[in-house]
């Protein structure tokens, strides 16, 4: 999983990824080929929604890339439901990025399965830090450099 969070929390997920909680806590329960518990992160101590961020800054930042979905469904076999509160944005050949809102139309939460140039776009870059769990990397997108080579590493590579 890959989230946008406030770059503030740089190093509360330092902590949790690579050789920190995360890896402490994968150790003490291997077990053969598995695992006899799983780690949930730990929320932010900054949530998103300390940026103030909307819905329309962001459908206008990333107009031109990534199109908005229609809608986001959730469900599983044939129950599907509306999520009302959440966006999407994606093309045919983008990763989907996803944006949860609050009941003031506030960004609280943006996510995604891959990492994507099109991150750049977004509304508050310089104010953004990128958390991608399953590489145990954060990576703040005011650095640009640093950025790249994330994504020539882990995506594009």
């Amino acid at each position: 999983m890959i989230e946008l969070l406030p770059l503030d929390n740089l190093q509360h997920c330092l902590t949790q990824m690579g050789e920190g909680e995360q890896q402490a806590f994968a150790d003490a329960h291997r077990s053969g080929a598995g695992w006899t518990d799983m780690y949930v992160i730990k929320a932010a101590p900054s949530p998103l929604s300390v940026l103030g961020m909307t819905a329309d800054q962001l459908r206008l930042a990333l107009a031109d890339a990534l199109p908005p979905y229609d809608a986001v469904y959730t469900g599983y076999s044939s129950y599907r439901v509306e999520c009302k509160n959440v966006l999407a944005f994606g093309g045919d050949k983008t990763e989907t990025l996803f944006a949860g809102l609050d009941e003031h139309g506030i960004v609280c939460d943006l996510w995604c399965s891959d990492g994507m140039p099109e991150f750049m776009l977004l509304p508050m870059k310089e104010q953004l830090l990128l958390a991608d769990w399953g590489a145990g990397v954060a990576c703040p997108l005011a650095d640009g450099e640093l950025f790249a080579r994330y994504l020539q590493e882990y995506e594009l590579g």
